[in-house]
């Protein structure tokens, strides 16, 4: 059996801190496992990020430089456009392109593997 290629992997952001608790450490953590994936050179296909996720894309964020990383090695930044504009975000952005739930739909179901953090 052959590995699934990264391009076909989906990661999942629905937040912009990573795991329940202290949100402070949430921040942390989750700029050290997008740095940490930023480092491999198997990196997911498409990132999705939704409901605060899409905050991590706002320009002065310390995940901005991190998603240019994995953009730059072939990454499809996608931002929940509904999410966007409830967090008024549109003019805001630093990296990635805003997208519809329909299109976030066809990529859920079209990657093969989906990682949810």
């Amino acid at each position: 059996m052959q590995p699934l290629r990264a391009d076909s992997c989906v990661l999942v952001l629905d937040s912009d801190v990573l795991g329940r608790g202290d949100d402070d450490l949430g921040s942390l953590l989750i700029v050290n496992f997008l740095r940490t994936l930023a480092f491999r050179d198997d990196v997911p296909g498409t990132v999705i990020c939704y409901n605060t996720g899409v905050k991590l894309a706002e320009k002065g964020s310390d995940a901005v430089p991190i998603l240019a990383t994995l953009a730059q090695k072939g990454a499809d930044i996608v931002l929940c456009g509904t999410c966007v504009n409830f967090f008024n975000l549109a003019d805001r952005l630093a990296i990635g392109r805003v997208g519809n739930m329909q299109e976030i739909v066809d990529l859920l179901m079209k990657g093969q593997r989906t990682i949810y953090v």
